[in-house]
């Protein structure tokens, strides 16, 4: 899963699996050591819920945490919808997007498990 921050938003990208795995309920997270010891770790991830109908945007103790509708992420991993999002009540806004293979070849990242690019002229934008 990659992280963007910009401004008053955030992006996440998940690959295939990482669909897949959060379609089937499961919790997707990646941690970010900074430095050494137990303090210094960032987390982010993203999970869904049936509980709710609209997207929850959290950060708490070093955690930027996002839930989706259960429905929402079924349809989406399903579909051809590129990405889930939603604004929160402070105006953040959340993406969750699938992680789509650049047009142009890129050796230093695996893209195995990307998702084909749906756009074949366009150029890839990191």
């Amino acid at each position: 899963m990659k992280l963007r921050l910009r401004q008053n938003s955030v992006r996440l990208r998940l690959t295939r699996s990482e669909v897949q795995r959060l379609a089937e309920g499961q919790t997707i997270e990646e941690l970010v050591a900074f430095a050494p010891g137990d303090g210094s770790t960032f987390r982010y991830r993203v999970c869904s819920s049936a509980a709710i109908s609209g997207g929850v945007a959290t950060y708490e103790a070093g955690c930027v945490a996002v839930e989706l509708p259960a429905s929402q992420v079924t349809s989406w991993a399903t579909g051809t919808e590129e990405g889930i999002y939603f604004d929160t009540a402070w105006g953040l806004k959340v993406a969750v997007e699938k992680d789509f293979k650049c047009l142009d070849p890129r050796t230093e990242e695996d893209e195995s498990d990307a998702f084909d690019h749906p756009g074949g002229a366009s150029h890839c934008k990191v």
